[in-house]
């Protein structure tokens, strides 16, 4: 597990612009790493087949392939996807480090004895799709591994040299071996399959002892579980955590917890009381949903567990929290002088797995701060089946569903294109049939006055007639979508005005009056 116990103040300086250059790098420099680069065997084996041929090197992992039963799938096509796998191949020094550090097995013998950790051990390791590295992102991988967890990749350098960590742990030393069923990174360090909540991360590591306690302490902990209940459905805790070292609470002359609960908790009342200024302190620094640093874009309100969402705008070339709320540190250059007024993250010890999403670490204490509106596009993400779904599928039972709920039909299809051809923004949409009544529960919205839009394909006779509500009451006119359709075949449909009262969700139902085809690419809301 990694361990970030002190963090220099001066790295809060640290701006990501190097770190998009060294992405340009990765992907157009002709100085790359000379191992950065595909090689083609005279006779293109599989990767089993690579393995076995170069026992001398990786032993340890032949003996985890053999014991995990993982021979049979390395040695054929990806049944999924594009036939593919990708492979982080430890060195068997890399074995003999890891076993050296860990206190479960004294041995690689004893390793090798627990089938079941083997099994787990090695299919962690492998991707279920091909990826070279210039398709790396700073972030975590487009596809999960064999047992259902991401891997995550960062970027450093040394003079011309890029060198990929992989969970910020294992450098790539070798890369993009081509097979026959996928490529082959071979990598430095083994990588530890994450079994870890993000609360529990904090928790083990000494330098988070403020926020993890304020965490205890107001209960949020038991909201950060593995799994929680929704709608009756069991289903994968899902939040990113922005956190502060204690060094940081320091700058602040917070020194303990006793400090941040004199400076932010709420006289008379429980901590655990969500009216209580230090749980929505806390609650603000855990953000719904998975969050990668990649995934950050443009200028958006982010929802969080407290009263109001976090305002993160990665439009330029440095990600930026809360930007205008203080002035956090004064730049002075060449006589130049520049006003740091928002917080920063720290690119390089971010993005750090669990099982439940990624821990980033900030530059500042972040406080309660509510941004402005702004315009908010909501296209089913949220929905974690949705989510989940790599390209099109077909969904049958609603009782699956957390955010979205239909009848009328037996089905709907969600398809997400990778490329170009569709015109639905992403490229991706809902398509459902019949004489339907399709629900949507989108995350929460700030208060105030919106005009509210739909985007559907609006070309085609076979089309429906519609109606729309919002939180139970009819809003707008009978939509007929057989014509109108711009270039694309979609329209965008003003439906109305609304105003919210508070910060909460809201449900969406489209209903046919006609019965035929919707679909249905996002929901808008402009404030006005």
């Amino acid at each position: 597990m990694q361990n970030i116990q002190q963090i220099n103040p001066m790295f809060i300086m640290t701006r990501i612009a190097p770190v998009i250059l060294l992405m340009l790098l990765v992907c157009f420099s002709c100085e790359r790493n000379q191992d950065d680069r595909v090689f083609y065997q005279e006779d293109l084996i599989d990767i089993a087949g690579y393995i076995e041929k170069n026992k001398e090197k990786f032993n340890r992992f032949y003996d985890i392939m053999n014991v995990g039963e993982l021979t049979d799938p390395l040695s054929a096509y990806n049944p999924a996807g594009d036939g593919s796998f990708t492979l982080f191949l430890p060195t068997d020094e890399a074995f003999d480090r890891y076993i050296q550090n860990n206190s479960r097995y004294s041995s690689f013998h004893a390793l090798i004895q627990d089938i079941s950790f083997v099994r787990e051990l090695g299919r962690y390791h492998l991707v279920s799709t091909g990826i070279r590295t210039n398709y790396f992102p700073y972030g975590a991988l487009p596809d999960t591994t064999a047992t259902g967890d991401m891997l995550t990749i960062g970027f450093s350098s040394d003079l011309d040299t890029t060198i990929y960590k992989v969970n910020n742990i294992a450098p790539v030393i070798i890369a993009n071996l081509e097979m026959v069923n996928g490529y082959i990174h071979v990598i430095g360090e083994v990588l530890e399959p994450v079994n870890f909540t993000g609360y529990e991360w904090l928790a083990q590591n000494p330098g988070y002892t403020i926020l993890s306690e304020a965490l205890k302490l107001t209960g949020l902990k038991d909201t950060l579980s593995l799994y929680i209940t929704t709608n009756k459905q069991v289903v994968k805790n899902m939040y990113t955590i922005l956190a502060e070292h204690d060094s940081i609470y320091s700058r602040y002359g917070i020194h303990s917890i006793e400090d941040l609960i004199g400076k932010y908790g709420t006289p008379g009342k429980e901590l655990t009381d969500i009216d209580n200024s230090l749980y929505q302190f806390t609650a603000y620094h855990i953000l719904e949903r998975s969050f990668f640093l990649d995934e950050f874009e443009g200028s958006e309100n982010y929802n969080t567990y407290a009263n109001f969402p976090s305002s993160i705008n990665a439009a330029g070339l440095e990600i930026r929290i809360n930007q205008g709320v203080d002035t956090f540190s004064i730049k002075i250059s060449g006589g130049d002088t520049t006003w740091i007024n928002y917080i920063r993250f720290f690119y390089q010890e971010s993005n750090v797995l669990t099982k439940n999403g990624p821990i980033h670490f900030i530059s500042d204490v972040m406080e309660l701060f509510n941004p402005p509106r702004i315009e908010r596009t909501f296209q089913f993400r949220e929905e974690p089946a949705i989510d989940q779904a790599s390209e099109t599928e077909t969904f049958i039972d609603p009782d699956k569903f957390v955010r979205i709920n239909w009848s009328g039909t037996d089905y709907i299809i969600y398809v997400r294109q990778s490329g170009t051809s569709e015109n639905a923004k992403n490229p991706d949409y809902i398509r459902i049939e019949g004489n339907f009544t399709i629900e949507y529960t989108m995350p929460k919205i700030l208060p105030g006055r919106y005009a509210l839009k739909f985007r559907a394909h609006a070309f085609n006779m076979e089309n429906a007639t519609v109606q729309v509500y919002l939180d139970g009451k009819r809003i707008g006119g009978n939509y007929d979508l057989t014509s109108g359709g711009d270039d694309t075949g979609y329209k965008i449909i003003t439906v109305g005005e609304v105003d919210f009262g508070k910060y909460s969700e809201h449900t969406i139902k489209i209903r046919a009056l006609i019965p035929g085809i919707f679909i249905w690419d996002f929901v808008n809301f402009t404030p006005q």
